[in-house]
């Protein structure tokens, strides 16, 4: 039933009493209130302040107000673990044991290409126990500061409540300081989390040392300086002269900042997540999560700027670049809630995790004031295991149009519109990002409409198909993460966020537009070699050899098997994939062996242009297109091209159900760069302690290593 076309979920007679609805679906019922209403404005993300760096004999020197530590090529580790005994000014403070910085030492954890890339800004976000008197609705209770972990901005800040938002441009590379500054105690984690954190920049190209995904995690009391390069993939191969103007990013005085590489592999909606291996889902679904928009000379961010090379999408005027007035990032996930309204996460579930609370940007159910006109929209599922599918419906049900431009944060060689989709959006993974235009100009000030997921879940195993709009808003007793999430409120003013005090009116010119063409095609060409790698289940496989650490798990059902030969799970210190060389193009397929289990695999680093799904052609708006994540249905299997460069050392891939990954679903690929640095070689494992990082020499699989294989 509804109410004013709110759905209803059933719930306990007391607010927050048990819910009468059976465990029998696999999804735990959070004891909700009764109705489902739209009564909280949508949290935009915290926008996070630059701050610009000086270069001090190629330190990044940070103002003096701050009192922070130089950011430099080499870890502060280095300087601890070169005096005997330690210098006290290298040591953490918080603990009184091992060192200030949680980047290993050494040239393997330098950072490459410093001169070429120093930061110009930096970021400095402190990850910490959620701010006092949080909660996640009105009518929900308070959180307790435990149970919530995410990010603030500053040096001591404590966890704000939504998630942060970086924007960063290329040509202007940056340094993220990230603090630890959760409990020393593991135990104090509100039932679940690990307060070791180290975070993954999904998906950029950058230096293995600053991906976050190489076992260097770090201990509370420590930080960890990640130079995000903002390197335009093939830099070293293309355009090189850096005279394509497409090739860039905006200057901040209406011009452009040209750089070396490709624009076809321009980037734009990014995030970034915990990735402390074994440990990955609870953290990312604590709240360990920001979103970073990369802006260029074609996707400024500016609608009004007409120089030829900016396409004008939807974003605002205000400021030269990076406007987010009408360009809104919106982070979907899935949550759950105990007996007594607290943020909770099963941690023995292997399956997936499922909640039954969409949230957006951190709230729940929330609604947005839009003007009649264009806007863009950044669609993250950050949820650990549930896919869904997305429309956009009006208060008669019907389906509202909207415009395809973007997959993973790659755009489109030309937008999609609605109608080739069948009026919804296509099924999205976990860490999938979709990029669309909606155009409310058609509705009068006072219309109300709907986003709504249409997909059912009943385990966190995989997806049990869409539902129709109908169904979907009388509410789903089998989900109740099935319905509507968000509501937009159609009016007539709305203050700016680029430009506090300015107030936007319908009556404002829309200058915003969508180019027939966004981007120029990438070729599928004759590669140097093919890999299949595949991704199945074992439920008799045990918690062994998962170097450093298995942690609590005594079974790792998920494993992965590389052309053909043996099938291992999760070890850091094994090299399942090499790549011997930058620059050389490969085909990768990756498969589901089957057993009705849904993967989003993820690559991370580099892009793959998507060319074959199943051996066939793949549906529109993916085949032909650049992404980092793929859904694979049981059995499923795509097949993508890719070309590794600029940067070395050790990457993964893996299932973004996260759960899946911390039970294993995980491989190792390294990078052997030609930059002349220390990447050259296969870089040693890193095994974190509280006094410090030691090393240890991975193992190469045979079957991965082309050095060792005729194709």
């Amino acid at each position: 039933m509804t109410l004013g076309g709110a759905l209803v979920v059933k719930s306990g007679l007391h607010p927050w009493a048990p819910s009468p609805l059976g465990a029998a679906t696999g999804i735990p019922r959070s004891p909700l209130f009764g109705a489902k209403k739209y009564t909280q404005p949508m949290r935009r993300l915290e926008l996070q302040t630059p701050i610009p760096l000086v270069n001090d004999n190629w330190q990044a020197s940070f103002p003096l107000e701050l009192e922070e530590p130089n950011a430099k090529r080499l870890s502060w580790h280095t300087d601890f673990s070169a005096s005997t005994p330690p210098d006290p000014r290298y040591v953490n403070q918080r603990s009184g044991r091992g060192p200030i910085e949680g980047r290993p030492p050494g040239e393997f954890f330098a950072h490459q290409r410093w001169q070429e890339f120093f930061p110009e800004v930096g970021y400095i976000l402190s990850m910490a126990d959620l701010q006092s008197g949080t909660s996640f609705h009105p009518r929900f209770p308070t959180q307790a500061a435990n149970k919530v972990w995410t990010f603030g901005q500053g040096r001591s800040a404590r966890g704000a409540p939504t998630p942060p938002l970086i924007k960063a441009r290329y040509g202007e590379p940056l340094l993220a300081r990230i603090y630890n500054n959760l409990p020393l105690d593991r135990a104090d984690n509100g039932d679940f989390g690990r307060n070791e954190i180290s975070t993954h920049f999904h998906n950029a190209h950058n230096g293995a040392e600053s991906d976050g995904a190489c076992n260097a995690f770090h201990f509370p009391g420590t930080f960890y300086d990640y130079r995000w390069s903002t390197t335009l993939a093939r830099r070293d191969r293309v355009n090189t002269g850096m005279t394509e103007p497409r090739a860039s990013g905006p200057d901040g005085h209406g011009g452009l900042t040209h750089v070396a590489g490709d624009f076809r592999e321009l980037q734009g909606s990014m995030w970034f997540h915990d990735h402390r291996f074994f440990f990955t889902a609870e953290n990312v679904y604590k709240g360990n999560l920001g979103v970073i928009n990369y802006y260029s000379g074609p996707d400024r961010g500016n609608e009004r700027l007409a120089d030829g090379v900016n396409h004008r999408l939807p974003s605002g005027y205000a400021l030269d670049w990076g406007n987010i007035d009408f360009d809104v990032n919106l982070v979907i996930h899935d949550a759950s809630f105990d007996k007594d309204g607290q943020y909770t996460f099963d941690i023995f579930d292997m399956l997936g995790h499922l909640g039954d609370c969409m949230m957006v940007n951190f709230a729940y159910c929330p609604y947005f004031e839009v003007l009649p006109r264009k806007y863009r929209f950044r669609l993250l599922n950050a949820g650990m295991s549930r896919f869904i599918k997305l429309a956009i419906v009006t208060t008669d049900k019907k389906k509202v149009p909207f415009t395809f431009i973007a997959n993973d944060g790659n755009l489109l060689v030309n937008p999609i519109p609605s109608t080739a989709l069948g009026g919804e959006l296509p099924i999205q993974s976990p860490a999938e990002r979709y990029d669309i235009v909606i155009d409310f100009g058609a509705f009068p000030a006072g219309a109300r409409l709907q986003l709504v997921n249409l997909l059912l879940h009943k385990t966190g195993e995989k997806a049990d198909g869409p539902v129709s709009i109908s169904n979907a808003l009388k509410g789903e007793d089998k989900d109740p993460a099935v319905g509507g999430l968000l509501e937009f409120r159609v009016v007539s003013k709305v203050d700016s966020v680029d430009a506090p005090g300015l107030v936007l009116k319908a009556a404002d010119a829309d200058n915003s537009y969508i180019p027939p063409t966004l981007t120029e095609q990438i070729p599928i060409v004759t590669p140097v070699r093919t890999r299949h790698i595949l991704f199945k289940k074992d439920e008799l496989n045990r918690a062994e050899d998962c170097l450093p650490s298995c942690e609590d798990k005594e079974f790792l059902p998920w494993v992965v098997r590389i052309n053909g030969e043996d099938q291992h799970s999760l070890n850091a210190n094994r090299v399942s994939l090499l790549v011997p060389k930058p620059g050389e193009v490969e085909h990768w397929t990756i498969e589901n062996g089957g057993g009705g289990w849904d993967h989003p695999i993820h690559l991370h680093f580099e892009e793959g242009v998507t060319f074959k799904r199943n051996g066939n052609t793949p549906p529109v708006h993916e085949n032909l297109v650049r992404k980092d994540v793929w859904r694979l249905p049981g059995d499923g299997k795509v097949t993508f091209q890719v070309q590794f460069g600029e940067f070395g050392g050790a990457y993964v891939q893996h299932c973004h159900n996260t759960v899946h990954e911390d039970f294993a679903m995980l491989l190792r690929y390294q990078i052997l760069a030609d930059n002349g640095e220390a990447q050259l070689a296969v870089s040693p494992t890193p095994i974190p302690t509280e006094d410090g990082v030691t090393f240890k020499t991975p193992e190469i699989l045979p079957e991965g290593d082309p050095r060792k294989r005729s194709s």
